[in-house]
């Protein structure tokens, strides 16, 4: 557990899922994700929790009110597939609304998605990889974000990685881009994932950062 000004970052639990599944809708209204609705990050989420490998942080107000998140994974050469097989029937179920609508469309993303196609850079098997982060939109500009990925890379750390990755679109997402070169990611590679929607591989040494 992590103490900010505003509150504190503490591990998720159970009671947090439905949540952080709100949090999401909140934070990234019009994303791909978002459009599989509550019930699908419900899923989502509580896989990541389940996980043993999962690293998945939560930011606390004073008041005791969840207003952000943070969530990755170790053992990152595997990627999400353990997510998208061992959970493949609550998944489906969940988007199934979404893929009756356009089922070529969501399936193809939701693979692009959990399997990185695309991407041609291998991510080592000493790192961690930041899956999602999200701050409600009116907690914004009060330290949430910085002291979540703060508290994620430093758990990640504990657990053996060196190096913490993530993605972040390419187009039209200046903001994102420069609060992960504030925290000292650099520029990996670019790639087109699922065929058309252009990303940003980034990276951060962990042991240079916290040594």
């Amino acid at each position: 557990m992590s103490s900010i000004r505003n509150g504190i970052c503490r591990q998720a639990f159970e009671a947090d899922v439905p949540t952080v599944a709100q949090i999401h809708l909140d934070a990234f209204a019009g994303f791909f994700l978002t459009e599989l609705g509550y019930k699908f990050l419900c899923v989502m989420y509580r896989a990541f929790l389940l996980n043993p490998t999962s690293v998945f942080v939560v930011h606390e107000s004073r008041s005791g009110e969840v207003t952000g998140f943070a969530v990755g994974s170790l053992s990152s050469e595997k990627k999400d597939r353990w997510l998208a097989l061992r959970y493949l029937p609550q998944f489906l179920v969940a988007a199934m609304p979404a893929i009756l609508r356009r089922p070529r469309l969501i399936i193809g993303r939701l693979a692009a998605r959990f399997f990185e196609t695309g991407m041609s850079f291998r991510i080592p098997c000493d790192a961690a990889v930041l899956r999602s982060i999200g701050v409600l939109t009116s907690e914004r500009g009060g330290g949430a974000a910085s002291a979540l990925l703060d508290a994620f890379e430093q758990i990640a750390l504990q657990r053996g990685a060196n190096h913490a990755y993530l993605t972040t679109d390419q187009d039209n997402n200046d903001r994102a881009q420069k609060f992960y070169k504030r925290q000292g990611y650099d520029l990996v590679e670019c790639f087109q994932q699922d065929g058309r929607r252009w990303m940003w591989l980034m990276k951060k040494s962990l042991r240079e950062t916290y040594s």
